[in-house]
């Protein structure tokens, strides 16, 4: 179209977007939103009402606003050329014929993690997710690997926020921040039923160039199946390949950093993955 002239309507809608973008994930208040973008807080809650309305925006229970899912969405075909996507799915993959157990691989969107791609179990019972689905970065294993790596300001705010209980063994306060020391130490996340009951993970950070949590995966399975030792026995290989994915995505960072676990816990005799095992 020759000698269009842009929308300005359109512009300040993504000036609005970018400013929130800009807040990270401690989210940002209307009045704050409208000063940073120049214009009335009225103007502001007009736009801002379109964009919660598209999933564009989300806001939260203080009254925060925060990038919405839609975005996610949106930027499906963005992540596959980045190479998030394409990089993890092999190992995804080659993780579910390891472990038998199904497979997600995840992004953080302001407090919860959003499932991007997903690779089912073949046993006959297994869990019901889909790709688009939302779950807590407090209690979740994808969630909990990634906020154990974000700015610890941030951490700290969502220690100190409300943090929903979702199972009698959800963990908040001080006990969530003494497993976020363990998962920092060992490279990985467990999820023992902390996000739905029946439900155990095992999760591990995906880091980007800037040394950043940008992506996270997990094996999920009943909890009468895979048990907390199964998660540790499973953990070196999962550790192998959450480095080997981080550095297809351009993640330099020295083995001695991120990537280095403990060693995990293991039976005497072995078990389902016992060929997971360090040597």
């Amino acid at each position: 179209m020759q000698g269009g002239r842009k929308s300005s309507s359109v512009d300040k809608a993504f000036e609005l977007i970018r400013a929130v973008s800009e807040t990270g994930r401690t989210g940002v208040t209307l009045g704050e939103l409208a000063r940073q973008a120049g214009v009335a807080v009225s103007t502001a809650h007009r736009y801002v009402t379109s964009l919660l309305e598209l999933g564009v925006l989300d806001r939260d229970a203080a009254g925060s606003y925060h990038l919405g899912v839609t975005l996610v969405a949106l930027a499906g075909q963005y992540l596959e050329e980045d190479g998030l996507r394409a990089a993890a799915r092999p190992y995804l993959v080659e993780l579910v014929e390891l472990s038998g157990e199904t497979v997600h691989l995840g992004v953080p969107v302001g407090d919860q993690i959003v499932y991007i791609d997903k690779v089912e179990s073949a046993k006959s019972v297994r869990l019901v997710s889909r790709i688009g689905s939302r779950i807590p970065l407090h209690c979740s294993a994808m969630g909990k690997a990634v906020l154990a790596l974000l700015d610890g300001r941030y951490t700290e705010e969502v220690l100190a926020g409300p943090l929903d209980r979702r199972t009698p063994r959800t963990l908040t306060g001080s006990a969530l921040a003494a497993e976020l020391a363990v998962i920092r130490g060992q490279g990985f996340a467990i999820d023992d039923e902390e996000n739905e009951d029946g439900v155990r993970c095992v999760g591990l950070p995906i880091m980007n160039a800037s040394g950043q949590p940008v992506a996270a995966f997990s094996v999920s399975a009943p909890a009468n199946r895979f048990s907390i030792d199964d998660c540790h026995r499973l953990a070196p290989s999962a550790l192998a390949m959450a480095e080997e994915i981080s550095r297809r995505i351009g993640y330099a960072a020295t083995r001695d950093t991120t990537f280095s676990a403990s060693r995990p816990r293991t039976r005497a005799g072995g078990g389902p993955f016992a060929e997971a095992r360090d040597p």
